[in-house]
């Protein structure tokens, strides 16, 4: 199967999943005018409805795309996430509002697992392939705050949901169409057929995973809040949160790139801790600094916050059976993605009792297990021979 046709289909349905996924930390700044009586830890918790089945998903989707096939799920994914939107901005109350936030959640955990597999079944330049998915991903993660706030700011908060859920629907129909399928891997004369699956490693890659998703999730979730309270008074602060979020996730298209360049370049194992590391100085430097400074900062943390993803797929590609792949993206992602959630709950109550600067601090912390995880995988993976 050509590569060019599963990197388009991929390329859609990643900057869709992450589009969609980060319209809620944007339109929350409206939610809270709407709703004054709710304080930041209650609209942390329903970011971590949204975002703990966005993760917790990714555990059966990895188990069924091993089983029904990847394009089945990539189907399921974009119809489903469409009829989410339809739930979501139809149904009046926060109550409803966390329902529809956990459908979408739910039905955007298919995509990873999917996804991913369907990329490293076809791919023989694995890191390089997972940068360019990669991007696309920054580039949805960009369009949501960006699209998600200007959309938001003229129409309501309804409105950049109900434009995310179309383009889904219409992507949903434009897989239905194509030729692209999974089925090669399953051929004895795959490439990767004979590649064991090694647990320790993966372990491992498992433990970063989660502690990454957690820095990851708890910063992106208040970071527009953040920026619209240090750049108060210029715009409207729904515009002003989400653009300049909007510049950091653009970040991520140069981490991306990098990350996958690297990955092909030189050993996984040995550049994973580094990127990793790279994250912390950069999470306590927000605490500490203001204005375009604050800025600038954010714009690096940006850039090798999202180096690691290109690498810590591929790293699951490398230590891994093609027929197992996709639970074992699936594990990957419910962790990063699930535990990450609990980030979303744990940065409200900080930053309702010290403030959201002390929120990225505390980010920083979390990473230091994952570069211990780090030193344990480089340790564990230097003798191991990938084919």
């Amino acid at each position: 199967m050509d590569i060019r046709s599963v990197l388009t289909i991929t390329f859609l349905g990643h900057l869709l999943n992450h589009s969609l996924t980060l319209i809620y930390p944007v339109v929350m700044i409206q939610l809270a005018t709407l709703y004054p009586q709710s304080s930041l830890t209650t609209f942390g918790l329903l970011g971590t409805v949204h975002y703990l089945l966005y993760g917790l998903g990714a555990f059966p989707a990895g188990w069924l795309t091993d089983r029904l096939g990847a394009r089945n799920i990539l189907l399921i994914y974009f119809f489903g996430s469409a009829a989410a939107v339809v739930y979501l901005v139809l149904a009046p109350g926060l109550i409803n509002l966390a329902v529809g936030l956990a459908l979408l959640g739910l039905f955007c955990a298919l995509y990873h697992p999917s996804g991913l597999t369907l990329i490293s079944h076809t791919s023989q330049r694995i890191s390089r392939h997972l940068g360019i998915h990669g991007v696309a991903g920054s580039v949805g993660l960009t369009l949501g705050p960006l699209v998600g706030g200007a959309v938001a700011a003229w129409f309501g908060w309804r409105a950049p949901f109900v434009l995310f859920g179309f383009l889904a629907a219409a992507a949903g129909i434009y897989l239905g169409f194509s030729s692209v399928n999974d089925t090669a891997h399953q051929s004895p004369s795959h490439p990767q057929a004979q590649r064991a699956t090694l647990i320790r490693p993966l372990i491992y890659c498992y433990l970063i995973g989660i502690f990454m998703g957690l820095a990851h999730r708890g910063t992106l979730n208040f970071l527009p809040l953040h920026f619209s309270q240090v750049f108060e008074g210029t715009l409207a602060p729904v515009m002003v949160g989400g653009f300049l979020t909007a510049l950091v996730l653009a970040c991520g298209i140069l981490g991306q790139t990098l990350g996958g360049v690297w990955g092909d370049r030189y050993p996984r194992y040995r550049i994973m801790v580094i990127v990793v590391a790279l994250n912390i100085p950069f999470l306590i430097l927000m605490t500490v600094t203001r204005g375009y400074i604050l800025v600038l900062t954010a714009l690096f943390w940006g850039v090798v916050n999202f180096a690691y993803q290109p690498i810590a797929n591929a790293l699951i590609s490398d230590f891994s059976n093609p027929r197992q792949r996709g639970t074992l993206f699936g594990i990957l992602n419910g962790l990063t993605f699930g535990v990450g959630a609990l980030a979303a709950t744990l940065a409200g109550a900080i930053g309702d009792r010290w403030g959201t600067v002390a929120i990225f601090a505390a980010m920083g912390v979390l990473l230091l297990p994952a570069v211990a995880a780090g030193l344990l995988l480089r340790r564990e993976s230097a003798a191991v021979s990938i084919d």
